[in-house]
């Protein structure tokens, strides 16, 4: 448990602001699906066009707890600059609950989007994609398997390779290996790290989607090297990428400290603004 609640620690600045009052245009607790956890918060900025980004944002939590509330504060700032953000939630892995369903449950929140569309007067004809942590994961995986047109990712400190000895030793380390083994839908052992963990990994999943990487040098839950390796493969295979090094910064990739939560929403914004 002490790993639950370190993650919980790190991620509680994304959190921050949770109760202040709402926008008119915030519409929030929208029902994608029948589980309680199939929701999405629907910010809309005060004026926008057909042309008008749409960004989905997954929040992090380890695959197995959390939501949505970790990216309310960033999903309203991303929308405070002018795009349209959907703050999408999904189900916790567990024995009947892995990859292939969030990823489900993902596809299933953009179709509900482009159903809003015709109501709200918004373009979902095309997305673009962004994640903290475990949502970082996803969104990577979601972008570089999904058939629908995205435009861009953003994935903050994201979890990319899981089929390496190195990786499985970390994850053994910070007690994870159930829930990785959920994820799979596959039991991660020192004899058995590739098969469905390749599956899993966007490292290996790369494809032309111009992706943008942030990540901390000091994280001790999502190696930096994670980030390093994969956006070496992207400039090798000369996909559109950028890997933003926050120098110092832990799993927050510095977004609980003003000046450098700036910097993170400068390069998101930049990112959106040049691919969408």
């Amino acid at each position: 448990m002490n790993i639950i609640r370190k993650i919980i620690s790190l991620l509680f600045f994304f959190i921050a602001f949770n109760l202040q009052a709402q926008h008119q245009e915030d519409i929030l607790n929208l029902a994608y699906g029948k589980n309680n956890q199939q929701t999405l918060d629907l910010f809309l900025p005060k004026t926008y066009t057909t042309s008008t980004p749409v960004l989905v944002m997954l929040h992090g939590g380890a695959w197995s707890l959390g939501g949505k509330e970790y990216t309310h504060k960033t999903s309203k700032d991303l929308r405070d600059r002018g795009f349209i953000v959907a703050n999408v939630d999904y189900r916790y892995v567990g024995e009947a609950v892995h990859a292939t369903d969030l990823l489900e449950d993902i596809d299933n929140a953009v179709i509900y989007l482009q159903k809003m569309a015709a109501e709200k007067g918004f373009n979902t004809n095309q997305f673009n994609m962004a994640g903290i942590s475990a949502g970082a994961h996803l969104a990577l995986l979601y972008g570089y398997t999904s058939g629908r047109n995205i435009k861009s990712i953003s994935a903050l400190c994201a979890p990319s390779k899981f089929d390496d000895i190195k990786t499985f030793e970390h994850i053994q380390k910070l007690g994870l290996i159930k829930t990785i083994s959920f994820l799979a839908n596959d039991n991660y052992t020192a004899d058995n790290f590739i098969s469905k963990f390749t599956d899993i990994s966007p490292y290996q999943k790369v494809k032309q989607l111009p992706t943008l990487l942030v990540h901390g040098t000091k994280d001790e839950l999502v190696d930096y090297q994670q980030s390093a390796d994969l956006y070496k493969k992207l400039q090798e295979k000369n996909i559109k990428s950028k890997l933003v090094t926050m120098k110092g910064k832990g799993h927050d990739v510095g977004m609980n400290q003003p000046d450098s939560e700036a910097k993170v929403l400068d390069e998101i914004t930049n990112w959106i603004k040049t691919y969408n």
